[in-house]
């Protein structure tokens, strides 16, 4: 599981821990199962560049398809969630903080807040037919083909720059004065905050919904429009994947983490387990055992 902030918000950890970029080169089957199932946001931007295949994107509650030769752009704070598509692909993902792009107020406030702080702009497509775009596309290749050579910040950096001023020219920005705020996403942010520090111990959906600080009706509605399930679904399924994660790294017993992600009854959390990932608890943890001896 990922380190999560106060927020909800997800502790971003980068190779190099004083500069705040990542470009990774991932391959993802087609059909995979991808069993990390929880929504997240970050403060960074991110850009998901197919190099070979497709790929689905889950972005405040709209499923994307990028194919290759596209990218999406992901606006900081964004509700996603990567799916893989029923082909094999190929991507690169940069992330990095916006505090890269500011060298003084002057820029920041000019150039990079009017884009990062417009809660209108979820996410942009780019495609390699557009000229403009070509060049931000360009840059992350670039990126990626400078890991690991010398002086890789500087020229990283002089990289990222060349590709936030291609995207300043596309990307709709917020007039001075006229910032709107997404209430509803920060509702179902502030329900996910609150399910993932609680998870543990006996929650209702009240509770769930008086975190986003709305009632019942109004939360579920906002979170079956950003996440197409219940806050109670959500909650099983995150302690699921918290219980899976628990089969694979520990040798507590099922009983114990039945209890400790937060399910009332052994026999319920073994029941629910099956029903989701097709075998007993003892039996994912007996295949991942082998398959870890295998490889």
């Amino acid at each position: 599981m990922a380190d999560i902030k106060e927020d909800g918000s997800e502790v971003f950890h980068y190779d190099i821990p004083d500069f705040p970029l990542s470009i990774k080169n991932n391959f993802i089957p087609a059909n995979a199962c991808i069993n990390d199932i929880s929504i997240h946001w970050h403060e960074e931007i991110e850009i998901t560049y197919v190099v070979a295949g497709s790929i689905w994107h889950q972005l405040n509650g709209k499923r994307v398809r990028i194919e290759a030769g596209e990218a999406i752009y992901i606006n900081a704070k964004q509700l996603h969630l990567i799916q893989s598509d029923d082909q094999d692909c190929e991507l690169y993902c940069l992330i990095f903080h916006p505090a890269l792009l500011s060298a003084s107020n002057h820029i920041s406030k000019k150039y990079v807040l009017p884009i990062v702080e417009n809660e209108k702009l979820d996410y942009f497509f780019l495609k390699e037919s557009d000229a403009t775009q070509k060049i931000a596309l360009d840059a992350i290749k670039k990126i990626k083909a400078l890991e690991e050579k010398p002086a890789f910040e500087i020229k990283a950096l002089q990289e990222l720059h060349k590709l936030w001023a291609a995207l300043y020219d596309v990307l709709p920005k917020a007039k001075p004065n006229e910032v709107e705020t997404n209430e509803d996403l920060h509702r179902v942010q502030r329900m996910l905050a609150y399910i993932h520090k609680n998870f543990n111990r006996e929650i209702s959906l009240e509770d769930i919904c008086n975190a986003g600080q709305v009632g019942k009706t109004k939360g579920t509605k906002v979170f079956d429009q950003y996440l197409h399930m219940t806050p109670v679904e959500y909650l099983i399924n995150y302690r699921l994947e918290i219980a899976s994660r628990m089969l694979k790294e520990t040798n507590d017993s099922v009983t114990d983490i039945a209890f400790l992600t937060g399910f009332s009854e052994s026999s319920y959390f073994a029941r629910i387990f099956r029903k989701r990932v097709g075998c007993s608890p003892l039996e994912y943890r007996r295949e991942y055992n082998n398959e870890t001896k295998k490889s």
